[in-house]
């Protein structure tokens, strides 16, 4: 935690251009939303085009604001940087509401919550007998780089040797291979990870390792906006909205990983 938050810190010391605020998104006619592949909150096809959970509720909410949308893509570990540096005016990618994340950034109500789970070869988890026997140097464990992945395999993993990743479709590749023996993730990666052909992959636990909310992002400051963001997050809310898209976007029998992401975190230390 203590690198996001100095990155955080150094990134509103530095200033540079802002984030818009309702008025402003308004008058330009466009919603600048920054998002990650991250499926199914956002999935990149083969052919370039963009689907999931959080294209179809961003779709929605700029064509109830009366404007067009428009996609930024970084890499996870770079969608802060994407509002810092007035490049989009929200996040929507999964991106969950968390302290280090509050130090820089505003965030509506949310709309989503995520468990996480440690996923473990099933040999491996009946030789450790309990999570404290995973966190071994002859342990890999996977997270995603950037993410509250990397903040649970970081907190409840330090023991182990830990291997991040730019994406979970990359772990999953990774668990397929023989790479890693578990790794950090939340539906539908959990089950897709248990059904990898020519291996067994159970969850050593009853309990999510982290239960975090998930919330559009965006400058402080920006009051209109958050305020907007707010009455539709709860008016949709109301209608059963956000419980039909996890319907259609959270069973893991139509989970697309599509293409891996274009991007990718820089270097090889973890950002949390």
């Amino acid at each position: 935690m203590r690198a996001i938050f100095l990155a955080l810190a150094t990134a509103a010391l530095a200033g540079g251009a802002n984030a818009a605020d309702l008025p402003e998104i308004k008058a330009r006619g466009t919603l600048r939303v920054a998002v990650a592949n991250l499926t199914p909150f956002v999935i990149k096809g083969e052919d370039g085009t963009l689907s999931g959970f959080e294209i179809d509720s961003t779709k929605k909410l700029a064509e109830s604001l009366g404007v067009k949308v428009e996609y930024v893509e970084r890499p996870f570990c770079e969608l802060v940087d994407a509002i810092v540096d007035g490049e989009a005016d929200i996040i929507a990618s999964g991106f969950s509401n968390t302290p280090a994340r509050r130090n820089i950034l505003d965030f509506s109500l949310p709309y989503h919550d995520t468990e996480y789970y440690a996923v473990v070869e099933k040999d491996r988890a009946k030789q450790a007998k309990s999570l404290r026997g995973l966190n071994k140097r002859d342990v890999k464990i996977g997270y995603q780089r950037g993410g509250v992945s990397s903040d649970v395999a970081h907190g409840d993993f330090s023991g182990s040797d830990l291997k991040g990743f730019d994406s979970f479709a990359q772990m999953l590749t990774a668990l397929g291979a023989g790479e890693i023996e578990g790794a950090v993730l939340f539906s539908p990666y959990d089950e897709l990870a248990r059904k990898i052909e020519g291996k067994r992959f159970v969850i050593p636990h009853d309990f999510p390792l982290m239960r975090t909310i998930e919330a559009f992002a965006m400058e402080q400051g920006a009051d209109e906006l958050r305020e907007a963001l707010n009455e539709w997050v709860i008016a949709n809310d109301l209608e059963g909205y956000w419980k039909d898209l996890e319907k259609k976007w959270f069973d893991p029998e139509k989970a697309e990983l599509g293409a891996p992401a274009p991007y990718a975190c820089p270097g090889t230390v973890p950002v949390q």
